[in-house]
């Protein structure tokens, strides 16, 4: 296990999910969000039609389920008593089980459909969105532990997959966070993909920490734009909207970070930092130069 927590907060950054979760520790956090990025649907279900339609997601770094396995068998150290890991499953994974593998650390208390309003593959029924495994930590609550009895077992919510192939809605994590954290709390998500759990973790007033391996590649991109840096190994916004497919607002191809913004994200690329200067729209999502912050991360 690591000895320090190298990882900063309230910042999107690269890094690996199973050494991130390692470098954290005991009982920090009420909540885990994990999205893995698994080829099981792609890999033994081959529709033909990857090149084409995934092609976003299939550049993603895969997981083995045994790589899997340990992240979510980690986080169960991380989670505080009757804390939860919400878990994202395809249908194929939901199918076979796969949460099953640790049922004897996490208990599956609930199970959200997440309806992407977007018809998908399949060689049945066309998916259309993921499901949301809830596990839980001994001991199990249910009154104690969640606030917002609101919250549909099905919920249908677009997303922008332009933004990110493994983009999950903002919608419904922010609900999840309101419903078992309270302000401050800690939010983790290893895998963070588009980092959506931040957005909304912020939003909340909860601190987050989280990272994804891909986002490393936009740095080889910005060194060759010319945008090198010093204790920061990415900050072109619009390599990583090239290599990531992950735009955060609406941030097109070439937008270039001014020298403010670039040194504060060298130095520190704490959200907080410029918080007073920059707005979100009324939806909560990022626009201008916080779209910008948004994509920032630390050097590990």
């Amino acid at each position: 296990m690591m000895s320090k927590q190298w990882h900063q907060r309230n910042c999107a950054q690269s890094g690996d999910a199973l050494a991130l979760l390692q470098s954290l520790p005991d009982c920090c956090t009420p909540l885990i969000f994990f999205d893995p990025q698994h080829r099981d649907v792609l890999d033994k279900l081959q529709y033909g039609n990857e090149g084409a339609r995934q092609k976003g997601r299939a550049k993603l770094p895969a997981m083995t389920d045994s790589y899997i396995d340990a992240c979510c068998r980690e986080s169960v150290r991380l989670l505080t008593p009757s804390g939860y890991l919400m878990y994202w499953l395809d249908t194929y994974g939901l199918c076979q089980g796969h949460q099953l593998r640790i049922a004897d650390v996490l208990q599956t208390v609930d199970l959200i459909a997440w309806d992407s309003l977007r018809a998908g593959m399949g060689y049945r029924t066309r998916r259309r969105g993921d499901y949301l495994v809830v596990l839980q930590k001994p001991p199990i609550k249910a009154k104690s532990t969640w606030r917002d009895h609101g919250i549909p077992n099905r919920w249908p919510e677009k997303v922008k997959r332009t933004e990110h192939p493994h983009i999950k809605p903002i919608g419904l994590i922010t609900r999840l966070i309101g419903a078992v954290t309270n302000p401050r709390d800690l939010v983790v998500d290893p895998a963070a993909g588009s980092f959506v759990v931040m957005r909304a973790a912020n939003k909340l007033g909860r601190d987050f920490i989280g990272c994804d391996k891909a986002y490393a590649a936009a740095g080889v991109a910005a060194r060759a734009a010319g945008l090198t840096e010093t204790g920061c190994d990415r900050v072109s916004v619009s390599a990583h909207t090239q290599l990531m497919e992950s735009g955060h607002g609406h941030l097109k191809h070439g937008t270039a970070v001014d020298a403010r913004h670039a040194a504060v994200a060298a130095s520190g690329c704490y959200l907080d930092t410029l918080r007073r200067d920059l707005t979100r729209n009324s939806d909560g999502l990022a626009s201008g130069h916080l779209a910008q912050l948004d994509l920032f991360a630390e050097g590990t």
